[in-house]
């Protein structure tokens, strides 16, 4: 059908009118957030630390942006001071002066591209950190993005604080105490876990006041803060608000471990892993009011030989079997171990007094007439080896103890005094009072020196092997 020219070209101005009124509703297509990201259009913040080899260094030119997320809370960080994480894992901070007022960039949980060019790479009280940039050098990408923090033990953070120095870190089943009197700047809290002790420092400022106790978590940014008089690196985890911190939970000590049918045993021969028994810690700074701070265990079996001086609680080869003139080599490939420690004067790092191998029971619901036998081996084989150390066994009730009460001597059979060049594997049995049975809660024990060795010359390596718990 052939229609007028005019109607076939009306109708085609009716289809483009349709087709531009079709892209008028069309809707955006494609992203509406930040564009992804891609290693290649950016540097990385483990490049960058690199920069810094001892002194400080000026970020090359043309260097690309950085693409990383703030992880600080600057109401609890010093003036001028944001900490930014990136995809590669790595932290530092930003130090852009105390007249820096373009804050809204850097709030907590903004994704930011950075310009480094013209900043310099350095430190600052033992932290890495970077300086000399301005307002300018930042654009906004997105907001409140959560950065997944590195689950870790106090340990680990301190054994990695250069590398996770400005990053986030969750420490799991810990212990919260103020440290010291508040000053006008804020107050120090001790984070402790089963493996040591960490410092966090609120600032007053900040308006967090932490709960103390225990804690399911404590989460916050690693920290580095070095003494300018001593020069002494003091490692901390940094708050960023009260949320990062979940109360309850079993806390640093956990849960200990359950009776369950007697008897319960532990031969030590497995702790060439690094890790002790559910329940069992070594400790320093045992007194009778606390139950001490945890301390490192060495279980590398090469570095823990009977003749070697070095302080600290190790994986020994068990007395039993072997006598003082054993050479280092079946030391070392010796199957059967023995939970030992080398102590020195020092009573932070040493443990003379306050050493303590320590059990937690979870409770003794039911139990009742509650007894210990274990072996006590004085591994001495140097010939300087002239001071003895007297043990204690003693026990306490509850979540956190400040009263250890000791067994009275009539309970206890053996000789519970190591060293003064003494090789010896003694058996000893307690029987602990009524006051430890059919209790609904914690229950401590401990192996334990609490008063200074006594003699001269070098102090001794002590060992403990075969626990067993009984009851009926």
């Amino acid at each position: 059908m052939n229609l007028p020219s005019f109607i076939k070209n009306t109708r085609g101005v009716a289809l483009m009118a349709l087709v531009a009124l079709a892209a008028c509703n069309k809707q955006p297509v494609g992203p509406t957030g930040p564009d992804p990201y891609s290693a290649f259009n950016y540097t990385n913040l483990a490049a960058v630390r690199a920069l810094y080899s001892g002194a400080d260094a000026a970020v090359p030119a043309n260097t690309k942006k950085i693409r990383a997320t703030v992880v600080s809370n600057r109401t609890n960080e010093a003036a001028g001071n944001y900490r930014i994480q990136d995809e590669s894992g790595r932290g530092i901070n930003l130090f852009l002066g105390t007249g820096f007022t373009d804050t809204a960039k850097l709030r907590l949980g903004s994704v930011v591209d950075v310009n480094i060019n013209g900043g310099t790479v350095g430190k600052f009280n033992g932290d890495m950190q970077i300086r000399g940039l301005d307002a300018t050098a930042f654009s906004k990408i997105d907001s409140n993005k959560v950065v997944t923090p590195r689950v870790a033990t106090v340990r680990q953070v301190i054994d990695s604080i250069q590398d996770w120095s400005s990053t986030v870190v969750k420490i799991e089943n810990v212990t919260i105490a103020t440290s010291g009197n508040p000053s006008a700047t804020g107050q120090n809290y001790n984070i402790t876990d089963a493996t040591g002790t960490i410092v966090t420092f609120v600032r007053a400022t900040s308006g967090i006041v932490l709960p103390t106790g225990n804690a399911q978590s404590f989460t916050g940014y690693v920290s580095i803060f070095q003494s300018q008089t001593t020069g002494i690196i003091t490692p901390q985890v940094i708050v960023r608000t009260l949320s990062d911190v979940v109360p309850g939970g079993p806390g640093a000590n956990g849960n200990g471990f359950t009776l369950g049918n007697s008897p319960v045993t532990f031969d030590f021969n497995n702790i060439g892993n690094g890790m002790l028994p559910a329940g069992v810690s070594v400790r320093l700074g045992a007194r009778g009011d606390t139950v001490g701070a945890s301390a490192n265990f060495n279980s590398t079996t090469n570095t823990s030989l009977w003749k070697t001086f070095t302080a600290g609680f190790k994986n020994y080869a068990s007395a039993t079997g072997l006598n003082m003139g054993t050479d280092s080599a079946t030391q070392v490939a010796a199957t059967n171990r023995a939970l030992g420690v080398r102590q020195t004067g020092t009573l932070t790092t040493g443990g003379d007094p306050g050493a303590a191998f320590v059990f937690l029971i979870a409770n003794t619901t039911g139990k009742n007439n509650l007894k210990m036998d274990f072996q006590l081996q004085s591994l001495d084989t140097a010939s300087n080896v002239n001071r003895t150390t007297t043990w204690v066994v003693d026990y306490a009730l509850g979540d956190n103890p400040t009263t250890f009460t000791a067994v009275p001597a009539a309970n206890i059979t053996g000789t519970l005094t190591t060293g003064n060049r003494v090789f010896s594997n003694n058996a000893i049995s307690v029987t602990f009072p009524a006051a430890v049975s059919n209790q609904n809660q914690k229950v401590w024990v401990r192996i334990a020196t609490l008063a200074p060795s006594t003699g001269s010359q070098n102090r001794g390596t002590a060992a403990i092997d075969d626990v067993k718990f009984t009851w009926n």
